[in-house]
C-alpha cells in the first residue's frame, strides 16, 4: 500500500526556520510570533495538514484538551483563487518525540546502510519493522514516534477528533497487522 500525501505550494512570510522534522523539532525562539502564508489552491478544508505544518483552531482545541506538547503560531492564510483570507489556522508542530517501540517484543531490521550519524537509541534507523509493539511506558496522546517517523495519537485522542468532527484525517491502527517498510514504496 502506498501512503498518500497531498501537497500544494505554500509560501511563508517570514520564512520558517530550517529544521529537519524527522530528526528535530523547530525551536520556539527561532519562530516568528506570527506568520502569513499564501496557498496556491482554491480552498483548504482539513483541520490538520502535517506536511504543511498547519492546524485549525478546532484541532488545537483537541490538543489542548489532552495537554499535548506542540508549538504553534498564528497564521494569516491567504487562499489564492478561492476563499480569500482564513485566520483559523496556525503553524503547528508536535514537539514531544518518543521512542515508542518495545524492542524486546517487536520484530525489526535495523538499517545498516544509514547515512545518518549514530547518535544512540534515538537515532537508530529501521529498514523494516514487521511487528511493532508499542511500549507500555508511553503515556502521551500525541507524539512524534521516532522509530516510524510519524506523528501518532492515542485511541482517546482519535475518538475526541471524531467526536469534535475534525475533518481531513485518516487514522490507521498500529496493531499486529501494522508494518513499517519505507523502502517498499520505491
Amino acid at each position: 500500500m502506498v501512503k498518500e500525501h497531498h501537497f500544494f505550494d505554500l509560501n511563508w512570510t517570514p520564512d520558517l526556520p530550517d529544521f529537519h522534522y524527522p530528526t528535530e523539532s523547530p525551536k520556539a525562539d527561532a519562530l516568528s510570533l506570527k506568520y502569513r502564508a499564501i496557498a496556491n489552491i482554491p480552498n483548504i478544508s482539513a483541520d490538520w495538514l502535517p506536511d504543511h505544518f498547519l492546524a485549525s483552531k478546532k484541532f488545537l482545541e483537541v490538543c489542548d484538551f489532552y495537554g499535548c506538547r506542540y508549538l504553534s503560531r498564528p497564521v494569516e492564510l491567504i487562499i489564492h483563487g478561492g476563499d480569500g483570507i482564513n485566520n483559523q489556522y496556525s503553524f503547528f508542530a508536535v514537539v514531544e518525540r518518543l521512542m515508542g517501540m518495545d524492542p524486546a517484543n517487536s520484530i525489526f531490521v535495523l538499517d545498516v546502510n544509514s547515512k545518518l550519524e549514530s547518535g544512540g537509541e534515538a537515532h537508530k534507523n529501521y529498514e523494516r519493522i514487521d511487528k511493532l509493539v508499542v511500549s507500555e511506558k508511553i503515556d502521551s496522546d500525541l507524539f512524534y514516534f521516532q522509530e516510524i517517523h510519524e506523528v501518532v495519537c492515542s485511541a482517546r485522542f482519535m475518538n475526541e477528533c471524531q467526536n469534535k468532527g475534525i475533518y481531513g484525517l485518516r487514522f490507521s491502527l498500529i496493531d499486529k497487522d501494522y508494518r513499517y517498510a519505507p523502502w517498499n514504496d520505491f
